[in-house]
């Protein structure tokens, strides 16, 4: 006979009926059965937890919303638990980070009409939803590395409300093509290291897959940087493709990509992702609960509101508040401002140098094709 579990979460030992075998390998998200029996014990842990970070537990009975993490960890209860304390404690942390995180946030809406991020219409082989990032297309003087932040948790919050999504993750590529120094020197290191941490332990979100592409030798000399604030797991999935179009086609499908990344569909159009969450809008009539990311607004739609675009072109600041609601509020300020550019391209520059030191040593070693601690070219992409 199996034993039962404790858990013992912030000095509150609680005991429950779950195998240690179950805790450990989690349950069969394919079985509706074993789907309740998480979502059961799990609200229970919430409900008996006195951690500081869930003395809000109106999450409580909101069955969709604790699917999240449960998806997110493979239905795991313990890991899921763990994630949804990360997830009000990061909330916590960076209150006014995240607050007003709304399509109609006028800054939001600028960085999603150049593409960050946008969404491919198709999914790839997996049933996975593909993010794409034309960094060259970041106008660093308009908004900031928080705002893509903040446009990105937008769009991940809606994705997320697909449980396919939620199940399958998602694949993120990232072209660098003609991203310039200049760029690079606005990424500020305290943005790059919240984002890590949010993206990688803090919401429920999987990406299976992080693919780059065109990246110049200060966007390697960054990956190096950030590289001690990566999990291994993580690590492994970031694929360094270079000007190889062939080795990324390996990984994701032709057909679904845009021709901008040497696929068969038609050019990229930020606008229509832009599009598809001003129309989601509309369909709001109440506020969103409290331990939701995104505060959505009610908006109708004018002439006005949708700027023309063909093949990806866009104008940009042609957009008014829709007649009876208040002016879009700015992003929040923030103290994670490009100041710190300078201190990173210190870093990213002392990176290259030691980069191209060791490349100078061993040209012809192997082994420097790992230098950065991830794969180059199309190896491992069957995940």
């Amino acid at each position: 006979m199996s034993d039962i579990c404790d858990f013992e979460w912030s000095n509150n030992r609680y005991r429950h009926n779950l195998t240690i075998s179950e805790l450990k390998m989690g349950f069969n998200r394919n079985e509706p059965t074993d789907r309740s029996r998480a979502l059961i014990a799990l609200k229970e842990l919430i409900g008996a937890s006195r951690d500081y970070a869930l003395k809000d537990k109106s999450c409580f009975q909101d069955d969709e919303f604790l699917f999240r993490f449960l998806y997110a960890r493979k239905f795991n209860v313990n890991e899921a638990f763990q994630l949804i304390i990360n997830y009000h404690a990061y909330r916590q942390r960076n209150a006014v980070l995240l607050q007003r995180l709304s399509v109609l946030d006028e800054t939001i809406q600028i960085a999603l009409r150049d593409g960050f991020p946008g969404v491919l219409p198709n999914r790839d082989r997996r049933g996975r939803k593909v993010l794409v990032f034309f960094t060259a297309n970041w106008d660093y003087a308009s908004y900031s590395l928080v705002t893509v932040y903040r446009a990105m948790l937008l769009t991940i919050e809606k994705l997320l409300e697909d449980k396919q999504n939620q199940a399958n993750g998602f694949i993120a590529i990232v072209d660098w093509t003609n991203f310039t120094f200049r760029q690079s020197s606005n990424l500020n290191p305290k943005v790059l290291k919240l984002m890590i941490e949010g993206l990688q332990d803090c919401f429920p979100v999987r990406f299976k897959a992080i693919h780059f592409i065109g990246q110049p030798w200060y966007v390697e000399a960054a990956l190096a940087v950030i590289r001690p604030f990566l999990k291994e797991k993580t690590r492994d999935r970031i694929k360094l493709h270079g000007s190889n179009l062939s080795t990324l086609h390996d990984c994701v499908a032709r057909d679904i990509l845009p021709t901008e990344l040497g696929g068969e569909g038609p050019t990229f159009n930020p606008l229509n992702w832009y599009h598809e969450l001003l129309e989601s809008s509309q369909t709001v009539t109440k506020p969103a609960p409290s331990y939701c990311l995104s505060q959505p607004q009610i908006y109708t739609k004018t002439p006005a509101q949708f700027v023309p675009g063909i093949g990806g072109e866009h104008r940009k600041g042609d957009l008014s508040p829709a007649p009876g609601h208040p002016s879009p509020s700015p992003s929040p300020p923030s103290s994670l401002s490009s100041s710190h550019g300078t201190e990173f391209l210190k870093a990213a520059t002392k990176a290259a140098a030691v980069k191209i030191g060791v490349l100078t040593a061993k040209a012809n070693d192997p082994a420097t094709n790992t230098l950065l601690g991830v794969t180059a070219g199309a190896g491992g992409c069957d995940l």
